[in-house]
């Protein structure tokens, strides 16, 4: 819902960034956000709550980047926006499970059960509304010099 509005200050404020990151390809950067996120879920499974937050923050811009860079670069190709989405959710899966074992309890295990199960339902909704509009021939549309895709609004998105 808010993506689109808050996509142009997102990519306004990671453009130095990409700029500076530009030596590597936005599939490296892709991969460097899931090696980051997945230190920010073990940090997490450890208790180590600042340095999970650090990590997840560090995960989140890298994660703004790579799509700035291929854009950028003119490299934006189908397999770099899938396996952006792909990390993405690997890294929303783990970090709340990490979180889980840094404080189990079973108020926290029922709110995040409900929080992963919000992420499948999300990537499911997708996933198969994504099917019927391509069976329609009105799948998600491509706009140069954009995202790999763009999908039809939803009722939530990456900045929610």
């Amino acid at each position: 819902m808010l993506d689109e509005v808050l996509r142009g200050v997102k990519d306004r404020a990671l453009a130095p960034l990409a700029m500076g990151m530009a030596r590597f390809s936005p599939v490296a950067i892709s991969v460097m956000a899931l090696a980051v996120g997945l230190g920010a879920a073990a940090c997490a499974a450890q208790a180590w709550w600042s340095a999970a937050l650090a990590l997840w923050l560090v995960n989140r811009i890298l994660d703004g980047t790579d799509g700035i860079v291929a854009r950028q670069r003119g490299l934006q190709e189908d397999f770099g926006g899938y396996l952006d989405i792909l990390t993405d959710f690997v890294v929303y899966a783990a970090v709340p499970i990490g979180i889980y074992f840094g404080e189990p309890s079973h108020g926290l295990s029922v709110s995040l059960a409900m929080l992963l199960g919000s992420f499948y339902v999300n990537a499911a909704s997708w996933m198969y509304l994504s099917a019927i509009l391509e069976k329609r021939a009105r799948g998600a549309r491509v706009e140069a010099g954009k995202l790999s895709v763009v999908m039809p609004r939803g009722l939530i998105g990456g900045s929610e």
